[in-house]
């Protein structure tokens, strides 16, 4: 039977993790960043024409949306903390790039979904 080898670990291995791990939720905060249009609203299992504003979540970790103004922060990569949200409570990520807000108004059940909007750079044409 044969020994596998020892691997010698550099010395700058634990400054490379620790340069990872300050880098990586600031980038994953910039993808984010945009505005975020609703796509869908659910009032107590039937949908109704959505005419919310939309959400702009901006880089620095600012938002925009109801005429609230606040932060916004990301827990455990899957939901969406909007610091002056009372009554909307959490978002959470469905897919990368839509965010579904589930509360209450009274005793029904409100459902909002809201979809990434994908703008062209300026100067850039789809066509």
């Amino acid at each position: 039977m044969q020994m596998p080898r020892k691997v010698p670990i550099s010395p700058f291995a634990p400054l490379l993790l620790a340069v990872i791990a300050l880098v990586t939720p600031a980038k994953a905060e910039q993808r984010l960043g945009g505005n975020y249009q609703c796509v869908r609203l659910e009032f107590e299992g039937q949908s109704a024409p959505c005419q919310s504003p939309p959400l702009v979540l901006n880089q620095d970790g600012s938002y925009d949306i109801w005429g609230e103004h606040g932060t916004y922060e990301v827990v455990q990569g899957r939901w969406l903390v909007l610091s002056h949200s009372k009554r909307r409570g959490l978002g959470h990520f469905v897919k990368p790039h839509e965010i579904v807000f589930e509360y209450r108004v009274g005793k029904r059940r409100c459902r909002v979904t809201f979809r990434r909007i994908f703008e062209a750079p300026p100067g850039f044409w789809w066509g």
